[in-house]
């Protein structure tokens, strides 16, 4: 996608890792990973790949962008039970077998790049058939009921340093979110714009797809499992398959 492709060299700046995805993991484990296969669907740059391959999981990430895979290569012990591919969220969980990995995880509001909720549900679908029984869908998006109700039309900017990433949303007349960003290198000076259009999924869309394939569906307003409101930021989802 030339979207992440034009900012792959700063993503790491500009989205650094964040310990509590690895913790909110561990705890749909009920605090251990160690020999469970998860598979990291949009996993970017492989940062959290990489530490759930450290606490001894079996991880497979892929992401669409081949120059993001390519950094998550160049980063990846070579020691890890840890595999990095590019993929298509539409096809990729369709070359597992069935009930083979304990997880499917989709962080980084990475679900909303499918275009309409048809293909979101072929994405929960192919997870619930490559999941085995007990295992976990975890899944995280922007709230986008506080982006639509609220009207919100601009993210936190990211300064680092280095650079600064602005990030705007323009609602499109197709019913998607246009998200808008400008990333400005301070010290030479380039500009990189993009646009790419997102779906903006509400809460109650979401859990009636993935209440369909799992079961005990709990809903969370960030990764540290504080109670969802249409005010938290994010919407993160945890689901066991039946």
């Amino acid at each position: 996608m030339a979207f992440y492709s034009s900012i792959s060299n700063a993503y790491d700046a500009i989205f650094p890792f964040d310990p509590a995805q690895l913790e909110f993991v561990e705890a749909s484990f009920g605090g251990l990973v160690a020999g469970k296969r998860i598979v990291d669907a949009g996993c970017g740059t492989g940062s959290l790949a990489i530490m759930l391959a450290r606490r001894s999981a079996k991880v497979i990430g892929f992401d669409a962008d081949k120059d993001m895979i390519a950094i998550a290569e160049e980063k990846r012990p070579q020691a890890l039970d840890l595999k990095f591919r590019t993929g298509d969220m539409k096809e990729e969980l369709t070359r597992f077998d069935k009930n083979v990995v304990d997880a499917v995880l989709c962080f980084g509001n990475t679900l909303v790049h499918l275009k309409d909720e048809e293909e979101i549900e072929e994405f929960v679908h192919n997870a619930s058939e490559v999941i085995k029984p007990g295992g976990n869908l975890l899944l995280q998006t922007v709230n986008y009921d506080r982006v639509l109700d609220k009207k919100v039309k601009k993210l936190p900017m990211i300064e680092t340093p280095g650079l600064k990433f602005e990030r705007n949303y323009l609602l499109s007349g197709d019913g998607h979110i246009l998200f808008e960003t400008k990333l400005a290198y301070r010290n030479s000076g380039e500009v990189i714009r993009n646009s790419v259009p997102l779906l903006p999924l509400r809460k109650e869309t979401v859990e009636k797809i993935v209440q369909k394939y799992f079961s005990e569906t709990v809903c969370f307003g960030d990764f540290k499992r504080n109670e969802w409101s249409g005010e938290s930021f994010h919407l993160v989802i945890k689901a066991k398959k039946r």
